[in-house]
């Protein structure tokens, strides 16, 4: 296993977003169909606000900590970004900017890079603490990990006929 990729390809981070809320928590599909106008770093700030001033959703961050979106959404944008970074870090500079053009096929979006096995263990692991520290019992935190991890194991019909299954 080591280092070998376990997931099937690159995931726009709203995409997982959007399909695992679809699935674990689908009352909350208007929150993240809201969020389509705003960029990825736009959607990252709102979520992570105090509750100290109002907030542009229309209610307060005690309601907000109790959903899947953000938990799911600051957590893979984290994970993003690191193995991201690590790729960009250990590659040769010639590899450096096409890495960027890959990861950043819209400038805005936070891209899922292939993770391994490792990577998606500590992802798990990393919504699963997440979500207990937000309240969540651990029996559900474990199951939207779950949900984030297969989804990113999925293959997406991207990668085999041109097309995707998210959008």
């Amino acid at each position: 296993m080591g280092t070998e990729a376990a997931s099937s390809g690159t995931h726009r981070v709203r995409d997982v977003v959007r399909d695992v809320v679809a699935v674990a928590a689908p009352e909350e599909l208007p929150l993240v169909d809201g969020f389509v106008r705003l960029d990825d770093a736009s959607v990252v700030r709102r979520l992570r606000r105090s509750g100290r001033r109002r907030e542009p959703l229309g209610f307060g961050w005690g309601e907000v900590v109790a959903l899947a979106t953000p938990v799911v959404w600051l957590v893979l944008d984290e994970a993003a970004k690191a193995a991201a970074g690590a790729v960009v870090d250990g590659a040769a500079n010639g590899l450096k900017g096409l890495w960027r053009r890959v990861v950043r096929k819209k400038s805005s979006d936070v891209i899922v890079p292939p993770l391994t096995v490792e990577q998606l263990d500590h992802l798990r692991q990393q919504l699963v603490e997440a979500a207990t520290q937000q309240g969540w019992e651990r029996e559900a935190a474990q199951g939207i990990a779950d949900q984030v991890v297969d989804r990113l194991q999925r293959r997406t019909r991207d990668d085999s006929d041109g097309t995707s299954t998210t959008a």
